[in-house]
């Protein structure tokens, strides 16, 4: 099948043809299709829409579904294509999906090009669930939801031999990270020490230039173990919470999971999800709650591992500010919005936590 250029490409006609060469459905008709972009300001590296649809022949097919393709912005779609992040996702839902703990959508269909653009229809998980904002920040509330429900996928993969199967799963320092990722970095500083001198602490731009000469060493340090199935984009805009009283949460967008440590996760969602004044007084607490979650699930790992390990990875998540303020095209308001809140919220972490003491 082609894969539509954007989503104004997709069509009833392709959306049923998708539907009948899959496995879980046959005969399907469709009359008419709506389709809303559901990823503006939000998917850096892809196009996602809502397909909503009128059937002449429904059967077992869902009434609505979320469709995901490559993003048409120059520089994300180099930097994903560079580092295999489609190609990644659909192998995540092929091959992981379906016997993760994790609550994730169902994978209705996948298709990975030979010139490695993609397409995925999933589940529309906006039936029972409510997606997380990531710019106003998640609650005290749903960040310890968030947190139990991963320390249940870190101990399902902890150690795991069976990590070693999975050959298009990468360590943070895979040579296509280590070629990339801290030119990324490079690129930035000068924009943050120009441009947001106003709006982020002084000493967190301090800390910056030290990282400047040296982030390949940040970058290996991160990527020690302990290893488990780490998401690695755990903002807040690819978590969906519950509409029933359920504590279940579920997770989307599997483009930049790694094989690496777990703290790493809990680090990204309090460092990048969580306003300042939430973050700056809870994070060791959230550290804890992780831990002890862990441990319910047969994992011991030390709390002094676990800090020098979170500000490890605070260090690193800088990477993502300077990515979003001066190499990726965030789209339109709300993007730069998430941008704002994003870069504003690292930088001040990495002062509330000392990071540079894991220098």
């Amino acid at each position: 099948m082609e894969i539509p250029i954007d989503l104004s490409e997709i069509t009833a006609e392709w959306l049923e043809q998708a539907f009948n060469s899959s496995e879980q459905f046959h005969d399907v008709r469709i009359e008419s299709i709506s389709c809303t972009n559901i990823g503006e300001g939000t998917g850096i590296f892809g196009e996602i829409g809502l397909l909503t649809i009128s059937y002449i022949s429904q059967g077992l097919a869902p009434d609505s579904v979320v469709v995901k393709l490559p993003c048409i912005e120059p520089e994300n779609l180099a930097v994903a294509q560079a580092l295999g992040l489609y190609a990644r996702e659909v192998a995540f839902y092929e091959n992981i999906a379906t016997s993760s703990v994790l609550r994730v959508p169902e994978c209705f269909y996948s298709f990975l090009g030979d010139n490695g653009r993609f397409v995925l229809i999933i589940e529309d998980l906006s039936v029972d669930y409510i997606v997380g904002d990531q710019i106003e920040g998640g609650t005290h509330a749903q960040i310890l939801n968030a947190i139990d429900t991963l320390a249940g996928f870190h101990a399902q993969w902890w150690e795991s031999s069976d990590l070693d199967e999975l050959d298009w799963l990468p360590v943070p320092d895979d040579p296509a990270y280590m070629a990339t990722v801290p030119e990324i970095y490079r690129g930035g500083l000068p924009v943050l020490i120009n441009e947001w001198e106003s709006r982020v602490p002084k000493e967190s731009i301090e800390v910056a230039k030290i990282l400047e000469p040296i982030f390949e060493e940040i970058m290996l340090a991160f990527a020690e173990g302990p290893h488990t199935f780490s998401h690695a984009d755990t903002r807040l805009d690819n978590l969906f919470f519950p509409k029933s009283e359920s504590s279940e949460v579920a997770f989307i967008d599997f483009q930049l999971c790694l094989r690496g440590r777990g703290i790493n996760d809990i680090a990204y969602l309090v460092g990048n999800s969580v306003p300042k004044e939430i973050a700056s007084k809870n994070w060791q607490t959230y550290i804890q709650y992780w831990l002890d979650a862990l441990a319910r699930n047969g994992v011991n790992y030390s709390f002094d591992d676990a800090v020098l390990h979170y500000r490890q990875a605070v260090l690193y998540y800088t990477v993502g500010a300077m990515s979003l303020i001066a190499s990726f095209d965030t789209g339109n308001e709300r993007g730069a919005a998430m941008a704002e809140a994003y870069v504003t919220r690292i930088f001040n972490h990495v002062v509330d936590t000392e990071a540079r003491l894991a220098l």
